[in-house]
């Protein structure tokens, strides 16, 4: 089983708590801070929700600890303050973090795991998806993570993915309806757009250009009557899975994932002027 020796954490603690089970006090060390450049293991408990656990000494029962401790990603300049639970004078707190640590590129405050999950499930996503970081328009590093940030405080999805989250670990949801729901954020943070069937870019720009993979070009004509969200192509070469391209003129993305279009080209208007209103058409003025 994946863990973390408490020394391997920059800090740790060692606090009361109350056993619902048994209605007994326990004590037990807690990280309190985890910075996951030097401890990567981390990462892959909070994904598997195994960060923090306790366990009752009179009883056994097992539980999240629920106390705040900072994520830290110090290659990627982060710091995340994460509080399972919203602390008493919020602003108080947040700005004393600030003033402590606000030398960090990016400083952030969590108040749902999900958030750190969810942040953690894209920062892998974009580093494994090769075809994701070709199609990518959110740039790298800090530039990346704070539009990451934007998306998991502020968009509306978070909270389906937040429900999602709990049915899949704790209830009877299908893993395939996460991992949809994960697909069409990450839509969302790239503003793709559903794939044309002409193959042209709202600019008018041909996206079979930039369909390509090891260097290569893939040839598209076998597959138009088959693209749909759940049809995918591999590169011939390296067999990387497709799913759309980028327009190199002017970057938009599309993908089928979203579905298909005739065309995204709007029909030129025509060159006739408006006739003139004659006079006694004119509206009034004051």
């Amino acid at each position: 089983m994946l863990k973390i020796n408490l020394n391997q954490a920059e800090a740790y603690s060692q606090e009361t708590f109350h056993c619902g089970s048994c209605d007994k006090d326990f004590q037990a060390k807690v990280i309190t801070w985890v910075d996951v450049s030097r401890t990567p293991q981390a990462k892959q408990l909070l994904l598997r929700w195994e960060f923090n656990i306790i366990q009752c000494t009179h009883c056994g029962c097992r539980n999240f600890a629920e106390t705040p401790f900072f994520y830290e990603d110090f290659q990627e300049g982060l710091l995340v303050a994460v509080f399972p639970r919203i602390p008493e004078s919020r602003g108080v707190v947040e700005a004393s973090i600030r003033e402590k640590y606000g030398y960090y590129p990016v400083l952030e405050y969590f108040y749902d795991l999900a958030q750190l999950w969810t942040l953690l499930y894209l920062q892998e996503h974009y580093r494994t998806n090769k075809n994701l970081l070709m199609l990518s328009r959110l740039g790298k590093g800090e530039a990346r993570t704070r539009k990451f940030m934007k998306f998991l405080k502020e968009d509306p999805m978070m909270i389906d993915i937040r429900e999602k989250l709990t049915e899949s670990f704790f209830g009877s949801a299908n893993e395939d309806d996460l991992m949809d729901l994960l697909s069409r954020s990450i839509y969302i943070l790239e503003e793709m757009l559903p794939w044309p069937m002409d193959r042209r870019c709202v600019c008018g720009g041909d996206l079979t250009k930039e369909f390509k993979c090891c260097g290569k070009s893939v040839v598209l004509d076998d597959h138009d009557k088959l693209l749909s969200r759940h049809y995918v192509i591999y590169c011939p070469a390296c067999s990387e899975s497709l799913a759309g391209a980028s327009c190199e003129s002017c970057g938009r993305v599309y993908t089928w994932k979203l579905g298909t279009v005739a065309s995204h080209r709007q029909e030129k208007r025509s060159g006739r002027k408006r006739p003139a209103l004659r006079p006694e058409e004119r509206p009034e003025t004051a």
